[in-house]
């Protein structure tokens, strides 16, 4: 079994539609699953709590949307530390570890997706979304985007994730759309971090080719 959790240098950087994406693709040649652990911003449809990160994946991969893809769903869109406070809710973490447990005995690729950025509190001045990267130690899948400002979000967080010995997999550059600047945002951040191991995920893009795909994951026909 082989794990990753997938972050970004921030909201709306296209965590979930990466996850979605890796998700849909790898699940062609291996067994793959995903997980969630905490969802903020999650709204009732036809009376049942739905999170909207699942339901974007279950449509995007062609699955059933599945609720055991995620241990904690809570209504307000905020951070979630803050949203279990306002809804009274405890964040158990043990409940985590016991579910990515039995997630990895059951599949061979187990993509665990973070919410926000890497400095995110899960339980207030107690415990962060670093903590959690730490506490699983699977390496981490940083998402960055090539926007204007690009730079200095990644290397930001590539410098952080270091900083607290996480190991990174690798980093992804969603939502690129062929500007000059923007090849010159992603030159910049390979050279000064110094990693090779990289995706450029076009803007709609909704297929990885299979080698692009293996070199990143590192895997091999064999395994597969």
């Amino acid at each position: 079994m082989q794990g990753f959790f997938i972050t970004g240098v921030g909201t709306d950087v296209g965590k979930t539609y990466i996850s979605s994406l890796f998700f849909k693709e790898l699940r062609k040649y291996i067994k793959t699953d995903y997980y969630k652990p905490i969802q903020s911003g999650c709204f009732y449809e036809r009376e049942k709590l739905t999170a909207p990160d699942l339901k974007f994946l279950s449509n995007f991969s062609g699955i059933s949307y599945d609720s055991k893809m995620c241990s904690y769903m809570l209504i307000p869109e905020v951070s979630p530390h803050l949203a279990s406070e306002i809804e009274n809710k405890n964040i158990d973490m043990k409940i985590i570890y016991d579910e990515i447990e039995r997630k990895e005995k059951e599949t061979s690729i187990l993509l665990v997706e973070g919410a926000g950025g890497v400095y995110v509190p899960i339980i207030r001045d107690k415990f962060y979304m670093f903590d959690f990267m730490k506490k699983i130690d699977y390496p981490v899948i940083l998402v960055a985007n090539t926007k204007v400002g690009g730079i200095n979000h990644a290397m930001l967080s590539i410098e952080f994730l270091r900083s607290k010995n996480i190991k990174i997999h690798g980093i992804v550059f969603n939502g690129y759309t062929e500007k000059d600047f923007e090849d010159d945002n992603i030159k910049v951040v390979l050279k000064d971090s110094g990693i090779k191991n990289y995706l450029v995920i076009k803007e709609n893009q909704n297929e990885i080719e299979k080698n692009q795909l293996f070199n990143f994951f590192n895997l091999e026909d064999s395994l597969c």
